[in-house]
């Protein structure tokens, strides 16, 4: 009788190991791991946030929050001077909008707003162009 013995082979076990490897070190090499000692971080972004993979991940997804918070907060004030007569609100608190949409997603800052001109903005670093 013939016997099979069933398992990993050591090349199989070997190439599952090197592919594992090649993606930490992509993951990694965000994270400044490949870097010399004493040279700075190096982020694409004006405010610096996202040195790393995941965390330049997590600051386009905050960008993105506050493009839509800007948005909605446009909308509303659109809204408002339709309703008023053209008139710009005085302040965006007469939007009766909720308080986290008032804010900035990365900088936690609330939005600049002019009321002579109806304009919002963002006032974090890197965000001028939203």
């Amino acid at each position: 009788m013939k016997s099979t013995v069933r398992g990993n082979t050591l090349i199989a076990t070997m190439v599952t190991l090197v592919i594992i490897l090649l993606l930490a070190s992509a993951f990694m090499f965000g994270s400044g791991m490949f870097r010399k000692p004493g040279e700075a971080p190096v982020s694409s972004r004006p405010d610096g946030k996202g040195r790393t993979i995941p965390g330049a991940a997590e600051a386009a997804a905050r960008d993105v929050v506050t493009r839509d918070r800007l948005s909605q907060v446009r909308m509303a004030i659109e809204l408002f001077k339709t309703n008023n007569d053209d008139q710009f609100p005085a302040s965006l608190d007469e939007l009766k909008l909720p308080k986290e949409v008032l804010i900035d997603g990365v900088g936690k800052e609330p939005f600049v707003y002019d009321p002579a001109t109806g304009t919002v903005s963002s006032p974090h670093l890197g965000h001028e162009k939203y």
